[in-house]
């Protein structure tokens, strides 16, 4: 941007001045022209920005990095969100990628390669970082990206609606899945619907959470190379959620989606589900200005109850990343790796939590003003700290076509046209050939 290529000029100018008048020499050291790419601004508050500057915290830390070494103008470019990755793809044709690409994590499974990105762990303390989140990153010890902010989902509850049912939320230890379930009776004997299963085209992601809260896992952690699903752990699964379909806890799966379910919650209808605090945190005013609830109720974010044996279910995350393009010279890619620890680091993360919502992944980082002041975003914000985060999938071509096989085998099952036996043996025979076929590419 102007701004930034103007401040780098500045000091070219005055180290060309200082060497001429004889007054000294301004070491500008070697001279690097790069660019960092990202979805977007996260801006300053507007009084905040008149000293910080239009560009957001990611510029500002550019300008910091461009101080420090004079020699060095970085550009900003902002992708066009409506073109999906078009914007790099076009940088790359031209041969002229982005020193930095700072983006949701499913555009970088192809670049997380020594051809295309630096070994961040060679030149940067990488471990600062949630290594839980860190090491979906990591290929053969290589680190080839840094998380700026994580973006968890846990379990939205109604409080108000447990305690009108005579019910309180119980001690972490006591939120158990048999005490859910005995919970649940009391909802419906209430006129709730507890939950909502979301089976509409198969399974998705916000009711395969209850997969974990039982200990069963798509893949073992770290390791994409075969599907790990095929479990007593999941038969365990399929009981439960065949249990509140048969109890009537749940609208009928096969005709509900995630947003179907929002709408219940946010509606006073449905005591608890998956969701981010983003979904329901706007929802609820715009439900009371309808006239569709007469006030807003308690609730909060807790961990999925768990199952016997187990002390915490981990939560759903994923993750806004930041990937290094090697130069090739040991000294530039050590830069650039200064550079992409910088934009992703404590600084940057706190303003991506105070300003859009995101969870740090640096431990100490604490944000308790904008959207990091909401009683929701704190409640997630501790789940992801004490529970721990899970990704179902990896990013890229095995997301995409495994999810495919699962969702048309769970909504076989939600049929009744297959046994939970049958499916998990199936889906673990078609999806780990089809993950073979991807890696051997």
């Amino acid at each position: 941007m102007k701004k930034l290529y103007l401040f780098s000029i500045l000091f070219v100018l005055l180290g060309a001045f200082a060497f001429a008048s004889g007054e000294g020499e301004l070491a500008t050291g070697p001279t690097h022209d790069w660019t960092i790419l990202t979805s977007g601004i996260v801006r300053f508050s507007e009084s905040e920005a008149k000293f910080q500057g239009s560009e957001g915290i990611i510029g500002k830390l550019a300008n910091d990095f461009m101080a420090k070494y004079p020699g060095t103008t970085i550009n900003m470019v902002y992708r066009d969100i409506s073109q999906g990755s078009l914007t790099f793809d076009t940088m790359l044709a031209a041969g002229n990628p982005p020193a930095v690409w700072l983006d949701a994590s499913h555009y970088f499974p192809k670049y997380m390669n020594d051809d295309y990105a630096i070994r961040l762990n060679d030149y940067v303390d990488t471990s600062v970082y949630d290594q839980d989140i860190v090491r979906d990153y990591t290929i053969d010890g290589a680190v080839y990206a840094l998380p700026v902010a994580n973006i968890a989902l846990g379990m939205a509850v109604n409080v108000s609606m447990l305690r009108e049912v005579g019910l309180e939320l119980p001690a972490h230890e006591d939120w158990t899945i048999e005490n859910y379930l005995l919970g649940a009776a009391a909802l419906k004997r209430g006129g709730y619907t507890v939950t909502a299963i979301q089976g509409k085209g198969g399974l998705n992601g916000w009711s395969d959470a209850w997969f974990y809260a039982h200990g069963a896992s798509m893949f073992a952690p770290g390791d994409w190379s075969k599907v790990t699903i095929n479990s007593p752990e999941a038969l365990k699964t399929f009981e439960f959620l065949q249990l509140l379909i048969d109890k009537g806890y749940t609208p009928a799966p096969l005709a509900t989606t995630d947003n179907d379910f929002i709408t219940m919650f946010a509606q006073n209808k449905s005591f608890s589900g998956m969701m981010q605090n983003g979904h329901i945190d706007p929802r609820y005013p715009v439900e009371l200005e309808k006239g569709n609830i007469t006030a807003i109720p308690e609730y909060t974010f807790i961990e999925f109850p768990h199952a016997e044996g187990m002390d915490h279910a981990p939560v759903s995350a994923y993750q806004t990343v930041g990937v290094a393009h090697t130069s090739g010279d040991e000294a530039t890619d050590a830069m650039i790796a200064e550079l992409t620890r910088l934009i992703t680091g404590e600084e940057a993360q706190y303003y991506y939590a105070v300003n859009s919502g995101g969870f740090p992944t640096i431990a100490g980082v604490r944000a308790e003003t904008g959207y990091a002041s909401t009683s929701s975003y704190k409640a997630i914000a501790e789940l992801s700290r004490t529970a721990g985060v899970y990704k179902q999938w990896p990013d890229g071509p095995i997301k995409d076509k495994v999810r495919r096989i699962w969702r048309a085998y769970t909504e076989q099952w939600l049929r009744g046209h297959i046994s939970p036996e049958d499916l998990l043996a199936q889906f673990e025979v078609e999806a780990n050939a089809v993950i073979a076929e991807i890696l051997a590419e």
